[in-house]
């Protein structure tokens, strides 16, 4: 068992042994330390790979950029000719009416529809005729009653004007007696005419189709009533064959364009392409647009070409030969060319 004094003796003896070691691990601990702060050598830089001589530079012309190719058309315009001139004209009804009704009755039958084509003198619209025929009965009635007048004073006048030759009756009363006969052919003539109002109104409660054309659009229907005043509109009508192309040229070309003109014009929505002369030249110019109207009218038989359809117009400047027009489409001859001259 060791006492205190050996444990002292113990520690003094070793005590320097400690301060050596302590002493070397400091003077260590200081060396790692300027290790740590020493700079991190960076990491070796790779390789420069010398650059890539520039390309020479060439004497060649630059390379133009490719043209895009332009979208053949199906029906192209031919190029026209020196002097001629392009311009875009529209095509309209030849001629177009709105119906109103000439006597005021209820529709009772409405005959087409819209989009129908009609001839001249085909019936559109109905109306009640049963008050007319009334009327028309009334009028024939009139009518027998002043025959039967006419008969009696005719008779009053024969006589009177035997007496008055034997002068057995004052030229008074032969006066009178004339004058009755004279009213009686009056009143004659006033029933016949009264008849043929009757007529006339049975007639008018058919609106008929006042030329060929096509029916743009039905604005009644059965059951309606159709005054004469305010006059109710009953159907639009459009002639279409032939059919007018309205071409808008400026004033600076009215002097070159005279009518008689020959005219190409082709119409994108149908494919179509038109030779035509035109018709008439109107000298008044529109003050909107400064341009003068030129008229052509194209043979549409079969309808292939509508009115509001735009056009791009050719002026060749020819005079067109005493044929008709000619209308090609696709390249090939249509129905409306059967009255053209060949080429």
């Amino acid at each position: 068992m060791t006492t205190i004094p050996q444990h002292r003796n113990l520690t003094m003896r070793m005590l320097p042994a400690l301060l050596t070691l302590s002493l070397a691990l400091s003077a260590s601990c200081k060396r790692e330390g300027n290790k740590a702060r020493l700079p991190v050598s960076a990491a070796p830089a790779p390789a420069k790979t010398a650059p890539a001589p520039a390309p020479k530079p060439t004497t060649s012309a630059p390379t133009a950029a490719p043209a895009i190719a332009p979208t053949a058309t199906a029906d192209p315009i031919p190029a026209p000719p020196p002097g001629s001139a392009f311009f875009s004209g529209q095509t309209e009804a030849h001629r177009k009416s709105t119906l109103t009704p000439r006597v005021s009755s209820t529709v009772t039958r409405v005959h087409v529809r819209d989009g129908d084509i009609v001839k001249s003198g085909q019936a559109l619209v109905t109306l009640d005729t049963r008050d007319f025929q009334l009327r028309m009965q009334q009028a024939q009635a009139a009518l027998q009653a002043a025959k039967v007048q006419l008969d009696s004073a005719k008779l009053d006048w024969d006589r009177s004007k035997a007496l008055l030759a034997d002068k057995a009756v004052p030229q008074s009363q032969f006066d009178m007696a004339d004058a009755r006969y004279k009213g009686a052919q009056a009143g004659v003539l006033q029933a016949e005419t009264a008849v043929a109002m009757g007529r006339k109104a049975l007639s008018d409660a058919t609106v008929r189709a006042p030329f060929n054309g096509i029916i743009v659009k039905r604005m009644v229907n059965e059951g309606e009533y159709a005054s004469v005043m305010p006059a109710t509109p009953l159907v639009s009508l459009e002639e279409v064959d032939p059919i007018d192309l309205r071409i808008q040229i400026p004033s600076s070309e009215l002097a070159k364009i005279t009518a008689g003109d020959m005219v190409r014009a082709r119409f994108p929505a149908t494919g179509q392409t038109v030779e035509v002369r035109l018709t008439r030249v109107v000298a008044a110019m529109d003050p909107r647009t400064r341009t003068f109207p030129a008229i052509a009218e194209i043979p549409n038989k079969d309808h292939a070409l509508r009115s509001g359809l735009y056009a791009e117009v050719t002026l060749t400047g020819q005079k067109a030969p005493d044929a008709a027009a000619k209308v090609k489409a696709g390249g090939k001859p249509s129905k409306p060319a059967a009255r053209a001259s060949k080429d």
